[in-house]
């Protein structure tokens, strides 16, 4: 079963194959064609297209009103304001979609909220790709056209997979609620093999409760070599763009941040997995905790599973942040300027001799000015424990 747009202008085979679709069960929309487009056999192939036409539409001309002709298995559709909605290629989506749903063919995917998706199927399986539009959180109820299994989530972030417990099956659909992260993806799977029960007294998404915030000073190491200091200490998070330590303001590269903690002695894995949550952070991160290294953080969620590595008592935690290049590009343009002239290329690099102007960037294009503004850099937090129900 198909659904098509016709045209006042279809070849004879273009419109025979339009006759054979119908008969065996397909669905056109649009008005019977007036002549053949090419002058091939002329003037009989417009008799002939117009002879086509009137066997599946019943008529040559247009009607005043919405018509259905039914022809074989399947109809034709065409007259009235049907026709003032079809541009040149397509019908307009919400008349597809009135008619399918006229067919009772349901929508591949619906979602209560910005949520955007693609699908791919066999006769074993269907994975849609879902993902928030939004730079906000989102909680969905989402509908599927599929019904052949109980849904799982994959996660290519974390490489997670696993059942989402609540759902509910109408028909050939499957009605989930969803929640995402701002700009947050993942796929939900659907496959013959499991069978389609939901669990109850199961979530699909966990609660996370906040154990402390990590506050207090932090010890902050940047690269001298992009111009930021060997160490220094900020008493509390904030944006690198703020300092008034130049080599700070503008710095672009790698910062470690350190700091100790101590895990409270009533808080245990064995009631749920505990994260580190970074909060705000500009662009992304690695995180260490005793030495372990726990993966690199680079799009919502800004968390990381710790369970593997937390201990009780102290521990001892080392972010690495890395920020763009913008910010380091916008400082040097305070400098003069000691790139390329006259499209030669300056007597330093060629020596290899240090540079005489104090920059660190060199660029053939210079996209920023010294009052560009700049972007927001560093680990803004606030960071937190955090414990999952699962």
């Amino acid at each position: 079963m198909g659904i098509f747009k016709n045209g006042p202008h279809f070849d004879g085979k273009g419109l025979a194959a339009s006759v054979a679709l119908v008969k065996a069960g397909a669905t056109v929309v649009g008005s019977p064609p007036l002549r053949s487009p090419g002058l091939s056999g002329y003037p009989a192939c417009d008799a002939q297209v117009q002879s086509l036409a009137k066997t599946l539409w019943g008529q040559t001309g247009e009607s005043a009103t919405i018509t259905t002709r039914r022809y074989g298995l399947g109809q034709v559709i065409f007259g009235g304001e049907l026709d003032k909605q079809i541009n040149d290629l397509y019908p307009e989506y919400e008349l597809t979609a009135a008619i399918l749903k006229q067919m009772q063919v349901h929508a591949d995917f619906e979602a209560d909220q910005a949520v955007r998706y693609t699908h791919r199927s066999s006769a074993g399986w269907d994975i849609y790709f879902v993902a928030n539009k939004t730079a906000d959180p989102e909680k969905t109820k989402a509908v599927f056209r599929s019904a052949k299994g109980a849904p799982e989530l994959w996660d290519a972030i974390t490489g997670e997979m696993r059942k989402l417990p609540q759902f509910k099956v109408e028909g050939s659909q499957t009605n989930i609620t969803l929640q995402f992260e701002p700009y947050q993806s993942y796929f939900i799977v659907f496959h013959t093999g499991r069978v389609a029960k939901p669990i109850a007294n199961k979530d699909n998404f966990p609660v996370f409760n906040k154990i402390e915030t990590l506050s207090g000073p932090w010890q902050i190491s940047f690269d001298q070599k992009r111009g930021g200091p060997a160490k220094t200490t900020f008493n509390e998070l904030s944006d690198w763009t703020k300092s008034p330590v130049e080599g700070i303001k503008y710095y672009s590269g790698i910062a470690v941040y350190k700091k100790e903690f101590n895990l409270q002695a009533n808080v245990s894995i064995a009631h749920g997995k505990i994260y580190l949550d970074l909060g705000d952070i500009k662009n992304l991160a690695r995180v260490k905790l005793n030495g372990k290294d726990l993966g690199v953080i680079w799009t919502a969620p800004w968390h990381v599973d710790i369970s593997s590595a937390i201990k009780q008592g102290n521990n001892q935690l080392d972010i690495e942040v890395a920020n763009l290049w913008v910010n380091r590009l916008i400082g040097d343009e305070k400098l003069p300027d000691d790139g390329i002239k006259d499209d030669k290329w300056p007597d330093w690099l060629i020596k290899g001799l240090p540079r005489p102007s104090g920059r660190i960037t060199f660029s053939t294009f210079h996209p920023y000015n010294q009052n560009s503004p700049l972007f927001k850099s560093g680990l803004l937090g606030p960071v937190t424990l955090q414990q999952s129900s699962f």
